[in-house]
């Protein structure tokens, strides 16, 4: 398991290079990213990403990070098992108060060098504004103008994020992914929140070398599954 941690760590340092170049050559062409420390918009979207990423970030957790996990698994929890697709379980999230507990208080990412892929890959072209925008309130001619102001040779339409960076995020998480198969046999995803909870309350990398349907009953046993929370591949 040290050996997958060490590879996604490697993993998001060369993405992290991969984007500052990319980045640096999309201001040059006259484009702008808007994110910066404090501005949390996109935190408030589900964050799913691969179990060694997660492992990353439970190896980083402070007293303070497990306290904080604590006090919003049960409201995450709840909010999956209430929802009846997958739009609807985005949605929710979305509106939970604090939906991230790796946010602190000033609205920053308390786990940043080891955020995964999915924090990593989401650069905005557009104001920190449009990271918070429920879309479905805005009328026709909101929608045409957010339509028409977005860079379409960058981002991944319909949104204001850049596209460049989410294809590599995905290959590298990918990467990983297989990685993990290739250990253990099979391979874990799921909400970041989720995925380190089962590690830090339930040690879950512990049963990984027993088998994927011994992880698949470990879980069961505990109510411990939900299809917007974890998978098993």
């Amino acid at each position: 398991m040290h050996t997958l941690i060490h590879e996604v760590q490697q993993r998001q340092l060369f993405f992290d290079q991969l984007c500052a170049a990319w980045s640096s050559e999309y201001r040059q062409r006259g484009g702008s990213i808007h994110c910066a420390k404090g501005c949390g918009g996109c935190c408030s979207l589900v964050v799913n990403c691969s179990f060694p990423e997660a492992l990353r970030v439970a190896g980083a957790l402070t007293e303070q990070h497990h306290n904080r996990l604590r006090e919003r698994i049960a409201a995450i929890q709840e909010t999956a098992e209430r929802a009846s697709d997958l739009k609807q379980w985005l949605a929710a999230y979305r509106r939970l108060p604090e939906a991230c507990p790796f946010l602190n208080r000033s609205a920053a990412c308390s786990i940043y060098p080891e955020r995964p892929f999915s924090c990593r890959s989401l650069l905005a072209t557009m104001p920190p504004d449009w990271c918070v925008t429920d879309f479905s309130g805005l009328s026709s001619e909101e929608k045409h103008a957010f339509m028409a102001a977005l860079d379409r040779s960058s981002v991944a339409f319909p949104t204001h994020y850049a596209a460049t960076p989410q294809e590599i995020g995905r290959e590298l998480e990918e990467a990983s992914l297989r990685q993990m198969e290739t250990v253990y046999g099979f391979s874990i995803t799921g909400a970041l929140p989720w995925l380190v909870w089962l590690e830090t309350e339930y040690q879950l990398s512990r049963v990984l070398p027993e088998g994927r349907e011994t992880v698949q009953r470990y879980l069961a046993e505990r109510q411990l599954l939900n299809q917007f929370l974890v998978a098993i591949h």
